[in-house]
Order: C-alpha cells, then sequence, then structure tokens
C-alpha cells in the first residue's frame, strides 16, 4: 500500500470515529448507566496523527475512547487536534481545541482551548520529557472549569530490542471552576507504566497501565485503566 493511500485511509478511519457519539448516546441513554465507582477498570485505546508541515510547525490530532470493562459501555470520547512550533531541539509550545464528548447519566460534555509548553531531552541516552499545560473548558451544563496539568515522563530503551519501557506521572491542578462538587487545587494524577515499540517507518504502538486517582471533596477514587495507543507520521 502506498504511502498517500495509508495516509487517506488513516485520516478517514480517524474521522469515522466521529460517527460514534450519535449511536453511543442513543445506546448510553437507554442503559443509564451511573457514574463510576473506585476501582473501576477503564479499557482506552487511542489514535494520533501526526503530520509536519516545515521545520518549525506540525499538525496533531488525538482520538481516544474510554470503555467500562464491566459492562462494555462507552463512557466518553476525547478528540484533539492542536499545532506545534519547535522553538529549539528542546523546547516547544503547542495549542489547539479539546472535545470531550461524555455519556454517562448526570454528566455534561465539554470543549475549549489549550496550550502546552513542551520539553524534550535526553539524559545518558534516556529520552525525558516534560509539558504544562493549560485547559480553558466550558460545560454544556453552562460550568467552567481552568485547569493546568504538570506532566513528566522518561522512555527507557530494552537493550537488543525494538522495545521500550515507558513511565510517567501527571497532575492536574484545578485553578477556576463554578461547578458544583469539583474542588479547587489538586484535583488529579495519572500514573502510567507501559511498554511500546516502532512499528513501521511511520507507525508506533505502546501498551500500558494508568492508575488515575480523583480527589473530589470528602472522598478520593482510583480508576484503573489500561492503554492502547497507535500513533501515525503522515509524512
Amino acid at each position: 500500500m502506498s504511502k498517500s493511500v495509508f495516509s487517506t485511509t488513516t485520516l478517514l478511519a480517524t474521522l469515522c470515529l466521529f460517527s460514534l457519539p450519535a449511536e453511543a448516546q442513543r445506546q448510553q441513554q437507554q442503559a443509564a448507566t451511573p457514574n463510576f465507582q473506585s476501582g473501576a477498570v477503564w479499557l482506552t485505546p487511542a489514535v494520533g496523527l501526526r503530520y509536519r508541515i516545515d521545520d518549525h510547525w506540525s499538525f496533531q490530532m488525538d482520538t481516544q475512547l474510554r470503555f467500562d470493562s464491566a459492562n462494555g459501555v462507552l463512557r466518553d470520547v476525547q478528540v484533539r487536534p492542536g499545532f506545534e512550533y519547535t522553538l529549539s531541539p528542546n523546547w516547544a509550545l503547542a495549542a489547539g481545541y479539546v472535545q470531550f464528548q461524555r455519556y454517562l447519566t448526570g454528566q455534561s460534555a465539554s470543549r475549549g482551548p489549550f496550550q502546552d509548553i513542551l520539553y524534550r531531552a535526553h539524559i545518558d541516552n534516556l529520552p525525558i520529557a516534560g509539558r504544562w499545560r493549560w485547559e480553558e473548558l466550558f460545560f454544556d451544563n453552562g460550568t467552567y472549569l481552568i485547569r493546568t496539568r504538570l506532566l513528566a515522563g522518561v522512555r527507557i530503551p530494552i537493550k537488543d530490542t525494538p522495545w521500550e519501557l515507558a513511565f510517567s506521572n501527571e497532575v492536574f491542578l484545578n485553578v477556576g471552576n463554578n461547578g458544583p462538587g469539583r474542588i479547587q487545587g489538586f484535583a488529579q494524577n495519572r500514573a502510567y507504566a507501559g511498554v511500546g515499540r516502532q512499528l513501521t517507518r511511520w507507525s508506533k504502538a505502546s501498551l500500558g497501565y494508568e492508575l488515575d486517582t480523583f480527589n473530589a471533596p470528602g472522598i478520593g477514587r482510583n480508576v484503573h485503566n489500561i492503554k492502547l495507543n497507535v500513533v501515525f507520521d503522515l509524512n
């Protein structure tokens, strides 16, 4: 299959994900599934697209689905297109738009812009990365949430194999909101461990486990998240 045909096919397949919400919403409304409980297990497949425009600019779009493993219900779909501008070999800026489409009873969809400061480097041949993200989310129920997210990660190549280990941690801090049940300050933590490898010259994949800890007024909840991610380079 030629690269141009593959790129077109990949784009069409990703765009097809947008057809999921309408049907999923009907099924979810019929099921009337309650909100999640501590200890739940989620399955999270994701597809990422990367396209380098020139030496400084690149376009990327990430699409992620989350399912409750207990009943197979689609919990939400996240679509995040954005542009990245490379400042130097280590530093970059990014900005874009994110849409969270949620389907469980009592949850509201949200959308808004995001902005990133990105850092990438090598320490003793180990790739490390950091990201400082701001999100301004506006919900269908009229509320808003402004939060910042701090992520640090490292990848460790497994000697003499195409595989690598990946570890990361991300902290969520709410800095402004008017929604009931949301707290200011520390709101969520994501600790991730996984394995990945290059599949072809233009694709790579990873599989891992993420422990999501949610901090709500008077209660903390943990979710076990199994994540499968495939990224395609369209250049």
